[in-house]
């Protein structure tokens, strides 16, 4: 278990991800929410994601809020949870046409910010 200060970080983050194209597909809308409806404090990560939809947060502006909420509470990361928050990107990512050369980009820094935590 950890902390709603993760699932809102984590909420935000899969949004920035989301938001890369310019717009939230409708399959990134269902994976996110399949995926994040198992994780502890659900409603607060998909509220994060869906808040930063609704006031039209930009991609940086929602990673940088997701990546302080994880640092302020790095200690809870343990290494299967890192790679758990990397694979839910990847396959958050894989819901639409692939894995697009900025996700990729994405997910690779954002796995080599988390490792530092």
């Amino acid at each position: 278990m950890y902390s709603p200060d993760i699932s809102m970080g984590m909420g935000s983050i899969v949004y920035a991800l989301s938001k890369l194209d310019g717009c939230l597909q409708p399959e990134e809308i269902k994976t996110v929410n399949q995926l994040l409806a198992g994780e502890p404090y659900s409603d607060l990560a998909r509220y994060a994601f869906f808040l930063r939809e609704n006031t039209g947060e930009t991609v940086e502006e929602a990673y940088a809020f997701g990546m302080r909420r994880l640092r302020f509470n790095g200690k809870e990361l343990n290494q299967a949870l890192k790679k758990q928050f990397v694979n839910v990107l990847i396959r958050v990512a894989q819901s639409t046409d692939g894995i697009s050369a900025k996700e990729q980009a994405f997910i690779q820094q954002f796995r080599r910010e988390i490792r530092r935590l």
